[in-house]
């Protein structure tokens, strides 16, 4: 079997497992984020490393590419087909909930003509809502009205939990045929003009993580004003929305003027107007509070005129809504007041504000943190006796996990393999199955959910090691783990075989991001500290095999300054590197390379494009997606060139693995001796750079040392 289809099988067994444990997970960790950075942006990079850190996102939950979009249609050709494609090649479907965006991004999409509105013509999504709505992008591009019902929504006080793969329909799980799935969009802060400093985005996200859990006493401030414009459409709301909230132990005012004064306990503010002097209310607003202020151009970072969200996160507030245009003022397109109700049951600050939004966010912005759980209650998980040796066959887990919150317990369990559901019950002990999975190092975790209907969980990690192939990776560090943007890493990676085939290819990885690459299985291999992004990352040495198997050493820790640093100068380097496709009908393909300066702009050339896929038109950044002919077989290859200020790289190569590799001649699923002495018999490319010379013969003897350890003069 080939390992780069087992991937693909094992989301697909994680499935039918859920379904058989009769149960839809809830959102509210950092395995339900998606981040998206853009990895020609240091800003971007550096807020990826520093939010996923934050937050434990798992490392096959951060993508990389440009996130925006020329227009609409653009966007739902590329961006959203790419973003569906990793999160289905890296098996995490069940996990992807919100997609959060790093500062570099647009705050919004061009979108004219697709959203009809008799009042004020609808020409902009907000980028957080381009991508909530890509379940339904296809009736979007149709043409929808500005009055497009959110599936979700719902006018009553009850929370329903927040689940990507679920369908809704008048606010409920449903199977009925109108019934829609979403996801939960974000952008974490923008640093363009009127937007937050990269500092105050980082304390937002301190502030946020900081804030869960501690369920502080304070109010719920709903601010009437008199601009009816912008507070009629949810003023009459207040009050039953106050009362609500004090019937579950909480406190909230119906204020008349803009905004509370000399107030130190702000959980909320509520407002409508267009422009306030917010810190001169000398307030003090809490971490964790959500505040907006219903204005025309809140988010609108390309006008001068109102105040603007970020003002709110300025002042500490961890999240905000505001209209990328000129909104119509009607209700269902502002965050309802009764948003706070649900945040304060314990829901997360993304799922209560769009649970509380009954019209398709087109033109708001979600900004700031939207996994914030102030009001939740905690849930510890431990694992007795976990696994320390390497695993083969079947694992054992058995969690246990308790709960603080009145009249609940921790009833079900899940557990994840870098972030992959592999088993999810209330019956224990729960199994892994490591005949599904690679040999080498895995993300281990383990959920556990309380009886709530917010279904608050808590997670506890550790590390499998598997072992049922003989096969292994090992990362050393030459250079150090420290050092700045320009700073370049060196590593000596190798891989053992064990007697089950040689690796085709060695290289580094970075949050299942290819960096380096080299042919055979042992290789010194170099990446820039701009290309990791400044902050903490996790590098591992991954090994390819010719069935597709993809293993992994332990990670090793490196730290980026966000400081220049001083680039050496040369001209970009290039590698050779392997995709396994597979019979995906698209394919996410990282193109890598080593540069050194981040203030220089790079372009990225295809020299040949694959002859049995075609390039999908898109961002021309260091990766493409590629949607394969439906006959593509064996192997093809693309060829690129990085481009610099300082000169031209030499050629790189990406070999696309459709059936079986190259190097795998008998066809049996290994590259092992038999395959071995058909090359040396035929002199032939063997380390598939393109040309038949003494490199491949090197080849062969390094491939002998670590692969079959037997030369092939010998027979």
């Amino acid at each position: 079997m080939s390992f780069g289809i087992r991937r693909r099988f094992v989301a697909s067994a994680a499935c039918a497992l859920a379904a058989a444990a009769g149960q839809t997970l809830a959102s509210g960790s950092g395995e339900n984020i998606i981040i998206i950075a853009d990895p020609l942006n240091a800003e971007s990079m550096y807020v990826a490393n520093y939010y996923r850190a934050a937050r434990n996102v798992p490392a096959e939950n951060v993508l990389y590419f440009s996130p925006g979009a020329d227009d609409y249609q653009a966007f739902v050709a590329w961006n959203l087909k790419a973003l569906e494609t990793l999160i289905a090649e890296r098996g995490i479907q069940n996990q992807a909930d919100y997609i959060v965006l790093m500062p570099g991004s647009p705050f919004y999409i061009d979108a004219p003509g697709l959203v009809s509105d008799g009042c004020s013509p609808v020409r902009r999504f907000s980028i957080s809502g381009a991508y909530s709505t890509a379940f339904v992008a296809d009736e979007v591009l149709g043409g929808v009205s500005s009055n497009f019902n959110n599936r979700y929504a719902r006018n009553t006080f009850t929370m329903v939990r927040f689940d990507s793969e679920t369908t809704y329909f008048a606010g409920s799980p449903s199977s009925d045929p109108n019934a829609q799935r979403y996801y939960i969009g974000a952008m974490l802060g923008y640093t363009g003009e009127r937007g937050n400093t990269l500092q105050e985005i980082l304390d937002n996200v301190d502030r946020s993580v900081a804030a869960d859990f501690t369920r502080p006493a304070g109010t719920f401030y709903f601010c009437e004003t008199s601009d009816q414009t912008r507070s009629a459409p949810r003023h009459n709301t207040f009050n039953n929305v106050i009362a609500q909230i004090e019937s579950q132990g909480g406190a909230g005012s119906h204020e008349f003027r803009q905004m509370p004064r000399n107030e130190d306990d702000v959980l909320c503010v509520l407002t409508g107007a267009a422009v306030l002097d917010i810190p001169g209310a000398n307030m003090t607003i809490l971490p964790g509070a959500y505040a907006d202020h219903l204005t025309s151009y809140g988010a609108m970072f390309d006008n001068q005129n109102q105040t603007k969200i970020s003002d709110w996160i300025r002042e500490g507030a961890t999240a905000s809504v505001g209209a990328v245009e000129e909104p119509c003022n009607y209700a269902g397109k502002f965050t309802h007041a009764r948003s706070m109700v649900y945040y304060h049951q314990g829901a997360s600050m993304g799922e209560s504000i769009f649970r509380a939004l009954n019209f398709t966010p087109f033109q708001g912005l979600l900004y700031g943190d939207p996994m914030c759980r102030l009001f939740d209650y905690p849930v510890t998980v431990t694992v007795q006796d976990p696994p320390t040796d390497p695993a083969s066959g079947g694992v054992e887990i058995s969690p246990t996990g308790q709960t603080d919150k009145p009249g609940n317990f921790v009833f079900d369990y899940e557990v994840v393999v870098d972030n992959r559901r592999m088993d999810a019950d209330f019956a224990l002990p729960l199994e892994v199955d490591t005949t599904q999975l690679e040999d080498g190092w895995h993300d281990l975790r383990v959920f556990g959910y309380d009886t709530s209907t917010i279904r608050s969980l808590g997670v506890w990690q550790g590390e499998l090691i598997i072992n049922n192939h003989g096969r292994s990776a090992e990362l050393a560090s030459v250079s150090g783990t420290s050092g700045d943007l320009s700073t370049t890493f060196v590593f000596d990676a190798r891989s053992v075989a064990g007697g089950t085939g040689a690796p085709v290819e060695i290289r580094l990885v970075q949050h299942d991001r290819v960096l380096a690459a080299a042919s055979g299985c042992e290789a010194t291999l170099e990446v820039a500290g701009v290309q990791l992004g400044a902050g903490d990352s996790d590098i591992h040495a991954e090994a390819l095999f010719a069935d597709g198997m993809r293993v992994r050493s332990a990670p090793i820790r490196v730290s980026v300054d966000y400081t220049e640093g001083t680039p050496g100068g040369s001209v970009p380097d290039v590698f050779q590197s392997t995709v396994w496709v597979g019979d995906a009908t698209e394919a996410f393909v990282s193109v890598p390379y080593l540069f050194d300066d981040a203030s220089d702009a790079l372009t990225f050339e295809i020299i040949d494009a694959p002859a049995q896929a075609a390039i999908v038109a898109g961002p021309d950044g260091p990766y493409r997606l590629l949607r394969p002919d439906g006959q593509a077989s064996g192997f093809d290859v693309m060829t690129y060139r990085v481009t610099a200020s300082s000169g031209q790289s030499a050629v790189g190569r990406v070999v696309l693995v459709y059936d079986r590799h190259p190097l795998d001649i008998d066809a049996n699923g290994s590259f092992d001796l038999e395959d071995l002495y058909a090359i040396h018999a035929a002199p032939a490319d063997a380390n598939l750079d393109g040309v038949v010379d003494n490199a491949d013969v090197r080849f062969l003897e390094a491939t002998l040392r670590c692969g079959e350890a037997r030369d092939v003069s010998s027979r």
